[in-house]
């Protein structure tokens, strides 16, 4: 395991919010071993740089809003013919003919959800499950795995906490999150 987890987040652009979620997401699962996440690139910014991330990353996260928009389908070609796993998350909204298209591809397990808090529940219990998948790949600690599993038990099984608004910003963007131990 050299220098933590590689993960892609590929979302559509009118998702700003659930690029938070996404973020607050990773940022709060259980685990020691450091992450390194990059997301679709925003206006602006370079694409070459996601491309090189996305043909060495661990994982890729799609989240699909209202269109299935540019760059999404370059990264989708390149993670998906990789065979690297993939968490594929869509928004209870209109789709555009080309989000439409790429839903029914065969092999993609799409998991529908209507809100950012919805969306960040689904993620943590997703990437919990994923990250143990891969566990030893990753150099996961006996403490890490109890912490996953505990998140990746389906939604029923849970205890229900009373949760109130979370106010936290500023993980939406990529980062990375150094390992929590020495």
């Amino acid at each position: 395991m050299g220098g933590g987890i590689r993960l892609f987040v590929s979302s559509s652009p009118d998702l700003a919010a659930e690029r938070e979620a996404v973020g607050q997401a990773v940022a709060g699962l259980p685990v020691a071993v450091g992450w390194e996440i990059k997301h679709t690139p925003r206006a602006g910014e370079e694409p070459l740089e996601a491309q090189a991330f996305v043909e060495h990353c661990d994982l890729l996260l799609v989240v699909l809003g209202a269109d299935f928009a540019a760059p999404m389908g370059l990264e989708w070609q390149e993670v998906v013919g990789a065979g690297k796993p993939v968490l594929a998350y869509c928004k209870q909204v209109l789709h555009s003919p080309a989000a439409q298209t790429v839903l029914r591809q065969p092999g993609v397990a799409w998991t529908e959800f209507r809100s950012p808090q919805q969306l960040k529940a689904q993620v943590s219990q997703g990437l919990a499950q994923a990250v143990l998948d891969q566990g030893e790949r990753f150099g996961l600690l006996m403490e890490d795995v109890e912490g996953l599993l505990a998140l990746a038990k389906p939604e029923e099984q849970k205890v229900e906490k009373p949760a109130g608004p979370d106010r936290r910003e500023g993980a939406g963007r990529g980062g990375v999150i150094l390992e929590g131990r020495m």
